[in-house]
């Protein structure tokens, strides 16, 4: 009866057979970070991409925030999906809610944009770039070290 018990736990993964580490549920602090990092690497490259193709005109101006915005929106999905280890889940929601105010500043620049309003879009492109740091900052507070980098000379760099 015993040795039946213990084959029980053991199967199950109960008892001092167990495997912390079964890959169910939330993961490890290490692995979230990893996974964020992982999403946020994947938006650089497209940014980066996008950036090599400057716009110069308004109409370029629109269509490119709008693909930032794209980019970004996608990201801040993916991020948001993801399950972090409770001990994060307050960095990462603070995070995550100065991702979606930039986002709205983007598209606050969007509408400049096909307004063609240089000044605002100007103004919205100098408001992203001056809450950077802060981006940055909370991103390092999840434990991100490829989220809302600041790229040279970019002002909706996230």
């Amino acid at each position: 009866m015993v040795a039946s018990l213990l084959l029980a736990a053991a199967l199950t993964g109960c008892g001092p057979f167990g495997d912390d580490d079964s890959g169910g549920g939330t993961p490890s602090d290490e692995e979230f970070v990893q996974r964020g990092d992982e999403i946020c690497r994947s938006s650089q490259e497209r940014v980066a991409e996008l950036r090599s193709r400057p716009p110069t005109t308004p109409q370029q101006s629109a269509r490119f925030t709008e693909e930032l915005i794209g980019i970004f929106e996608g990201e801040v999905a993916e991020l948001s999906a993801l399950e972090p280890p409770e001990e994060m889940r307050g960095a990462l929601d603070r995070y995550l809610r100065a991702r979606r105010e930039a986002i709205g500043i983007l598209e606050r620049g969007l509408a400049a944009a096909e307004r063609e309003d240089a000044q605002g879009y100007a103004e919205a492109q100098a408001d992203v770039a001056a809450r950077q740091l802060e981006r940055a900052e909370l991103a390092g507070q999840v434990g991100f070290s490829d989220c809302s980098r600041p790229v040279a000379g970019s002002a909706a760099a996230e």
